[in-house]
């Protein structure tokens, strides 16, 4: 547990030293907050419920104490590890901006800055639909079609 709190107080400490760079990336914020930003509205759209939304919708999709505490386990692994994951984006994306701001940028520092920001996104990406397809399996079928009716995608 410790190491966990070695490792959030070293992000804290990071974002905190941010400066100038506040509207880098544009999407800042809601990295920072683990925002979904539609990475998952394949899932989404496929019946493939969020946990977010399960949980706001938990009582008119019957949740029994069992699920509703697997969905909130799940939402909390989302927010922890989207949070830590938006952060390391925030911080790649500062350091790409950085070289273009002090003439440094050559081929070979862009294309490194650009492929790790790529990994990262793909990760967070990853998290947030692996959070989907574990909803799934929490879920009943009837409560996924009423889930999918409550939010507007139809019956798959």
């Amino acid at each position: 547990m410790s190491t966990l709190f070695s490792f959030l107080t070293f992000f804290s400490a990071a974002l905190s030293d941010t400066g100038s760079y506040a509207n880098v990336p544009p999407d800042r914020q809601s990295l920072l907050n683990a925002e979904g930003m539609g990475m998952a509205s394949y899932a989404e759209m496929n019946s493939y419920p969020g946990p977010k939304h399960v949980i706001e919708l938990k009582d008119q999709l019957g949740l029994s104490a069992d699920q509703l505490k697997k969905t909130e386990g799940l939402m909390k692994g989302v927010e922890l590890s989207g949070k830590l994951t938006g952060q390391e984006i925030v911080r790649e994306e500062e350091e790409l901006y950085k070289l273009f701001e002090g003439s440094k940028a050559n081929d070979r520092t862009v294309r490194a800055g650009v492929e790790r920001i790529s990994k990262l996104r793909g990760e967070l990406r990853f998290i947030h639909l692996q959070a989907h397809v574990k909803m799934k399996q929490i879920l009943s079928g009837n409560q996924i079609l009423r889930y999918n009716e409550l939010r507007g995608h139809g019956s798959h």
